[in-house]
């Protein structure tokens, strides 16, 4: 259309180029404004948190983890601008305070780190409080209090072998809420905060499964509706209903004659809250009903797959209109409405 109005670069150029060849890759970036500057905070890997003002040559803050506590894996800035929290490969998650560019807590979780992600989005007025989800191996997902510790709900994708196995019959493990330890923080700097027989032991422990949450986008609102949206290494995008279960659903990721989820809810004590996602696994061709086998099996012709192919890693959404994005590593960007 000749009328369409099409925007133009007329060129560009680079402002500031920073490197820190001893540090890794840098794995998160956030930018944030306040009265009196623009920042742009980034992690690296080995444990450093960095900040940049575009309108001054200091360096605003500058944050770091200790070397045992493994690599950096996320990192999430507060709504308020007031704290940042950062976890690592290892399990431990840290909470710093930006006024005084001090860490004020630092728990264990677990399980490693793979994704942390802000309940409460924009909402100013609960921005002060660091309630976080938190994304980790064996595919869960958990809504944590980092100032506390507490774990308020925790989101659990079932192998497929306990699909149909009764809510009390299954192992004890699979309803255990997430434990996160408080860790002490040594006074002086340069104290090492972990052992080093216990950072050997934690570097060659094994996961207990191999899929895992990479990517998640939800928030937490008072006055509507309360979600969380996941993504990770077994292809599937799925949605939680903070308050109600039931609602719960998949997005994407089924395999042909794939049954689809259900979820569950379980008190597990107090204020706590356990969703259960049981996953069937296809069942064999020659226990389905002809009427029930895909069209390709009868017809020749079958509907284009459209789930990824890889695992997700990172999702993010738009609120007018209400769509999804989802990034994976089969190379493909996905829109969905």
């Amino acid at each position: 259309n000749q009328h369409m109005r099409r925007s133009r670069v007329s060129g560009h150029s680079v402002l500031r180029n920073i490197v820190h060849h001893d540090e890794g890759e840098v794995l998160a970036v956030s930018h944030f404004n306040t009265p009196s500057a623009s920042i742009l905070a980034y992690a690296t890997q080995r444990g450093h948190i960095h900040s940049l003002d575009m309108r001054s040559s200091c360096e605003p803050f500058s944050l770091n983890l200790r070397p045992e506590l493994g690599y950096m894996t996320d990192m999430e800035i507060g709504t308020d601008r007031n704290w940042i929290v950062a976890g690592t490969s290892r399990g431990y998650v840290g909470l710093w305070d930006v006024r005084f560019q001090k860490m004020v807590q630092l728990l264990r979780h677990n399980s490693p780190i793979k994704r942390i992600a802000n309940a409460f989005g924009s909402n100013l007025d609960q921005a002060s409080r660091p309630l976080l989800f938190m994304g980790c191996e064996n595919n869960e997902a958990s809504l944590i209090d980092a100032s506390t510790g507490g774990c308020l709900q925790c989101y659990r994708v079932l192998d497929p072998s306990f699909s149909h196995v009764d809510s009390l019959a299954l192992p004890s493990e699979l309803l255990a809420m997430p434990h996160l330890e408080s860790i002490n923080i040594p006074s002086r700097p340069g104290k090492r905060v972990v052992s080093l027989d216990a950072s050997i032991q934690m570097a060659t422990r094994s996961s207990t499964s191999c899929a895992s949450m990479n990517a998640l986008v939800g928030g937490i609102n008072p006055q509507g509706p309360s979600y969380l949206m996941t993504g990770g290494s077994d292809h599937m995008i799925r949605y939680w209903d903070l308050n109600s279960a039931s609602k719960s659903c998949y997005v994407s990721g089924l395999e042909r004659n794939q049954p689809p989820p259900s979820f569950e809810q379980i008190q597990v004590g107090g204020n706590s809250h356990l969703i259960l996602c049981r996953q069937p696994s296809i069942p064999p061709t020659r226990l389905m009903e002809n009427s029930k086998l895909a069209s390709r099996n009868r017809r020749g012709v079958a509907k284009c797959d459209v789930r990824h192919m890889d695992s997700i890693l990172d999702l993010k959404t738009v609120k007018n209109p209400a769509l999804l994005l989802s990034a994976s590593r089969d190379h493909t960007i996905k829109l969905w409405a």
